[in-house]
């Protein structure tokens, strides 16, 4: 009986750990642990499985922007910078920036340096981070003329690039060493730009409110194009992170407490002829699992088999969780890859 209980409670604290993402800003890919990190509000997320399923990360807590950064994990919780170890979820040591009105966006530096927005006094900072237990902070840029909200650091060109959050929005660069601020796009023609990253090529991904949306520029933005719509699950998408390691945007969708993953091609692959893969269907998501980046297309048919949706994506290997839509009664759900078709319903 003792051995029964034991078992039962073991049961217990696994069903407990396990979590559902709400009130989601932010979302962080940590390349060494191959997981993501979301805000929950209060508390801290992670997944090393694509969202197949949640767990705390400690006692971590995370509202707004995170960059893992030199085996640490950078989280703005209600305007408190703190530090936590990758590896127990230990706070290593935490900032508040007197002043400040909310601090959302963050990107980082690899020589140690943070570079946070904040949203309502439309200022920029610099934290040095070098010592986790002794963070220091700097003014980097103010007076905007417009209202600051995603950032992510150009290294290459010393420069932060910003998004901003109104109508028409713009996309800033604020030099890291001076703090001048020039635009990138002077209205990008979209309202509310909420997160930003870059691939490995220098390409910017952008999120946007209004219309719902990811935009890609190039390196130097004279060329932009909509990879991504509300079509691909996108609802009100805020904070996104690109794992250039596995060609991967994970996007934090406040409107629907919904981290989606979306694979790019940035390279060419070599993969073997008949690739093997395997697709499983779990309430309103597809679990499909690939051995190599691959473009798969997935049908809805109603019960006469009339399409009814269909959207087509390039995925990176391993298990991605692919949403689905509401499904007609009796629909048939088409999924094609690398010249085979496979149906589930």
């Amino acid at each position: 009986m003792r051995f029964l209980w034991t078992v039962i409670a073991l049961c217990w604290a696994g069903i407990s750990l396990a979590q559902t993402p709400n009130n989601i800003e932010a979302v962080e890919y940590d390349p060494d642990g191959n997981r993501w990190f979301v805000s929950n509000g209060s508390s801290l997320l992670v997944t090393d499985n694509q969202g197949g399923d949640w767990q705390f990360f400690g006692d971590a807590q995370a509202s707004h922007g995170m960059e893992v950064l030199n085996g640490a994990l950078y989280a703005i919780g209600n305007n408190v910078i703190r530090a936590y170890d990758l590896s127990s979820a230990e706070e290593l040591g935490s900032i508040s920036i007197p002043g400040v009105g909310f601090l959302n966006g963050m990107g980082s530096h690899s020589d140690g340096i943070l570079v946070v927005s904040d949203f309502s006094s439309g200022r920029i900072y610099t934290v040095d981070v070098t010592s986790p237990d002794q963070m220091t902070y700097s003014l980097l840029a103010a007076n905007f003329s417009a209202t600051p909200n995603g950032i992510v650091v150009d290294e290459a060109n010393s420069r932060a690039v910003v998004v901003c959050w109104g109508g028409n929005a713009d996309v800033l660069s604020v030099d890291m060493e001076s703090g001048e601020v020039t635009p990138l796009v002077d209205g990008t023609g979209m309202g509310n730009l909420d997160g930003v990253d870059m691939d490995g090529e220098g390409r910017f991904y952008v999120s946007s409110w209004s219309p719902t949306r990811v935009t890609r520029y190039s390196a130097d933005f004279s060329d932009a194009e909509t990879v991504l719509t509300s079509s691909a699950g996108l609802s009100s998408p805020a904070d996104i992170s690109y794992a250039v390691e596995i060609d991967t945007l994970g996007i934090a969708n406040s409107g629907s407490d919904n981290v989606t993953f979306h694979g790019f091609s940035t390279s060419t692959v070599v993969k073997p002829l008949g690739l093997d893969w395997s697709v499983d269907r779990r309430a309103g998501m597809l679990y499909i699992t690939l051995p190599h980046p691959e473009r798969v297309g997935v049908s809805i048919m109603d019960a006469t088999g009339r399409q009814v949706w269909e959207r087509k994506e390039y995925l990176p290997s391993g298990r991605t969780l692919f949403p689905l839509p509401q499904m007609p009664a009796s629909g048939l759900i088409s999924i094609q890859c690398d010249g085979v078709t496979k149906v589930v319903r």
